[in-house]
C-alpha cells in the first residue's frame, strides 16, 4: 500500500483507518481507500506477477459494499449491451422519461 500513499484529488495522505482490504487472494487484493480530507475514494488492485507487481487505482463514487456486491457479480457481455440498447431505443415511455 506504500505505492498508494496520497489521495489523487487533493494530494493529502491516505489515514491508515481509512484503508479497507475488500478481497485477497493468494497474488492479488482488492483495497478501497478513502481521504480523510476530501473524502474521495479509489479502488486499488494490486496483483503479484513472476517480473514483479502490477497494480491499477480507480477514483470512484462507490461505497465499499457496493465495490464488494460488483466485485461478485457476472461480467456483462457486448451482446447484453447490444440487447438492452436495442429495447431501450424501441421504449418511447423510456426515452421521454430519460429526456
Amino acid at each position: 500500500m506504500r505505492l498508494i500513499q496520497k489521495c489523487p484529488v487533493c494530494n493529502h495522505d491516505f489515514l491508515e483507518g481509512k484503508i479497507q482490504i475488500l478481497e485477497e487472494a493468494e497474488s492479488s487484493f482488492l483495497a478501497y481507500l478513502t481521504c480523510g480530507h476530501c473524502h474521495s475514494s479509489i479502488i486499488v488492485r494490486v496483483m503479484t506477477l513472476p517480473h514483479g507487481m502490477v497494480g491499477n487505482a480507480i477514483l470512484t463514487d462507490l461505497n465499499s459494499g457496493e465495490v464488494t456486491k460488483f466485485a461478485s457479480t457476472e461480467v456483462v457481455s457486448g451482446d447484453e449491451v447490444l440487447s438492452a440498447h436495442q429495447e431501450i431505443s424501441q421504449d418511447a415511455v423510456f426515452l421521454d422519461k430519460l429526456k
